[in-house]
């Protein structure tokens, strides 16, 4: 297919995506605009930027088979199907919306036959309101119809397929039941929308994938989502991930920065990067603590450690192990210190029991801690090693975050640390305690489990001096 002429998004168009190749400037977007005129619908930028794109044509047809527009929650993305589903029944095209339930798609639907109903009645062969049989014909031959994803979409034809909330497709299979509806369309296409999602949002993950690495002609992939450098506390990334907002000082603006603050007071922060950051996580459970508190406490680390603690950990699989050590500094902080991670399949455990010993000896460390389910085999080669599970390992993740939180951890090369607490998300129990734990069982965060406890231990009150007589 031939790459219609092409133009750079600018900030005249509105709050521009974050990804995006560039916007095509052929396509059916008069007719676009007239549907959404009829409909009553008045545009927004981010809204006309994104069906520039959706509409764009080739001479072969659609000049993108696939349009994916992520963009956080309550931003129009209704408003945005709207007009294009009127320009396929127009058209005498088949429209198929999916989501993994009929809620979302149905809202649509119905908005859209309440339509026809009203302004084109002349036109309708049929429309179908109940549960499960919501189905729009027009006399022309064009043809909406919603499904969910559990019940599928096999036997079915289609030009356009609409995949809405695509974050919550965990699997490939719908996908794989769903693309041979479009087989028999001269001029098919598909059009994801979605906010962020986790790392178990595959084919949305795979959609982000290939609109990262760019070079697939046939993909426009549209992200509006705050920069990844940005805190959660910034507004101006809530402003690019809520292209809605336009300019925070309009009326407009104003309300849905209200409704933000709101979400940022009540929501977990996974919860509110992913719906209204639109920034993906790696589990939606409550992170152990922020990136931002523990890049807060990167600093320069003394070569000395004073009266250090070692805490290690290994992974159940037996694949990988970490060692971490942390001391009481004088001016109050705790100095945290990565001292090995090391992967195998699986790990020899007497070579590493016979490294931590050494590891031991080398640093002068008075305590040492570990997890009695995982790593019994290893502490028989480290004397001074105590099990520390249970209630005073929910002490220790506590302990581990609120330090961090206070400001007052300091680490420095600690990569391996860094990484896992991603992965690392908080457990509660019904006491209202809570412990650390992978946020997915695929996942390993030995590193961080093994720094909670070096630091839980490092954390102790000093011993009294001995009183001399």
């Amino acid at each position: 297919m031939a790459i219609a002429q092409l133009s750079t998004p600018s900030v005249a168009e509105g709050v521009p995506p974050r990804i995006a190749p560039p916007t095509p400037v052929q396509g059916r977007m008069a007719e676009y605009r007239q549907r959404a005129a009829c409909m009553g619908i008045t545009l927004m930028p981010w809204q006309e930027l994104a069906a520039q794109f959706m509409m764009a044509t080739g001479p072969d047809g659609w000049l993108y088979r696939e349009l994916a527009a992520i963009v956080a929650r309550r931003n129009g993305k209704t408003e945005l199907l709207l007009p294009r589903i009127h320009d396929d029944l127009d058209r005498g095209r088949t429209t198929i919306h999916m989501a993994q339930n009929r809620t979302l798609p149905r809202q649509v639907y119905m908005r859209m036959g309440w339509h026809y109903e009203k302004c084109h009645p002349e036109q309708v062969g049929y429309f179908k309101q109940g549960s499960g049989m919501e189905e729009l014909a027009l006399k022309n031959g064009g043809i909406y119809t919603i499904t969910a994803a559990l019940r599928g979409s096999r036997g079915l034809g289609s030009d356009t397929l609409i995949l809405d909330e695509l974050r919550e497709f965990e699997t490939d299979d719908i996908l794989g039941a769903a693309v041979p509806t479009l087989a028999s369309s001269p001029d098919p296409q598909r059009i994801y929308l979605s906010n962020a999602g986790s790392e178990s949002s595959v084919i949305l993950n795979d959609l982000k994938r290939r609109g990262e690495e760019g070079g697939d002609d046939l993909l426009a992939y549209l992200e509006w989502s705050a920069a990844p450098d940005r805190s959660i506390e910034d507004r101006e990334g809530w402003v690019e991930a809520n292209p809605a907002m336009g300019r925070p000082e309009h009326p407009a603006g104003m309300r849905l920065m209200q409704t933000l603050e709101e979400a940022y007071r009540s929501l977990s922060p996974s919860k509110f990067e992913t719906e209204h950051l639109c920034r993906w996580v790696a589990s939606m459970q409550p992170r152990l603590v922020s990136d931002n508190a523990w890049l807060a406490c990167r600093s320069s680390i003394p070569v000395k450690p004073i009266r250090p603690a070692i805490g290690f950990n290994m992974d159940p699989s037996g694949h990988r192990a970490s060692a971490v050590m942390a001391w009481p500094m004088s001016d109050g902080r705790i100095a945290c210190v990565e001292l090995m991670d090391v992967s195998g399949d699986p790990i020899d455990v007497k070579q590493l029991g016979t490294d931590l010993a050494a590891l031991v000896r080398q640093h002068g460390a008075k305590k040492a801690a570990y997890a009695s389910w995982t790593d019994k085999d290893i502490a028989r080669y480290v004397p001074i090693a105590e099990a520390l599970d249970g209630k005073e390992f929910a002490n220790a993740s506590e302990n581990f975050a609120r330090v961090i939180m206070q400001g007052r951890l300091a680490w420095d090369n600690a990569d391996d640390i860094t990484t896992d607490l991603a992965w690392t998300a908080r457990r509660s129990h019904d006491s209202g305690a809570w412990i650390a734990v992978p946020a997915t069982p695929e996942r390993s965060v030995t590193a961080v489990l093994a720094a909670i406890r070096a630091v839980w231990l490092a954390s102790a009150p000093k011993p009294p001096a001995p009183r001399i007589g």
